[in-house]
């Protein structure tokens, strides 16, 4: 089991949540919930935010990078990702091509961000953070940290 489906299956159980009951609340499928718990399937972008605005936790704790959810904590909402990009990059004085020649994301794929036309994956984020030596929380624009 992953950890992604470790913690899932933490925060539902802690609110009482079935794979039905998750899959109607989140107006989606059973069976994608059930391939996130198995650890058969990683959700994307769109579902792992759904998870972390819907369960108030916090995007390191869902996928695994801390161990604890910090649910006590009033999050902002998820920022557009390509603006938020800019902003990290403008805060953290990184350029893109530093953020390149680093992490081993492509020119491609940096690009799709930065226009919106694509989304990280869960992997991408984690190599945002450390390159940005941050929490995914603060990469969404969710803390100040």
């Amino acid at each position: 089991m992953s950890n992604l489906s470790e913690q899932l299956t933490e925060l539902m159980n802690e609110d009482g949540y079935t794979q039905s009951t998750l899959a109607e609340t989140l107006k989606t499928p059973r069976a994608k919930i059930s391939l996130y718990l198995s650890g058969k399937s990683v959700p994307n972008f769109e579902y792992l935010v759904s998870f972390i605005t819907f369960f108030n936790c916090s995007a390191d704790f869902l996928i695994g990078l801390n161990d604890y959810p910090k649910r006590d904590i009033k999050y902002k909402p998820v920022q557009p990702f390509n603006i938020r990009l800019r902003e990290v990059l403008k805060l953290k004085g990184k350029s893109q091509k530093s953020l390149i020649d680093n992490t081993h994301i492509s020119w491609n794929t940096l690009h799709g961000w930065l226009t919106a036309k694509s989304s990280p994956s869960i992997e991408n984020l984690k190599k945002l953070a450390k390159f940005f030596d941050c929490s995914i929380d603060f990469i969404l624009g969710r803390t100040d940290y």
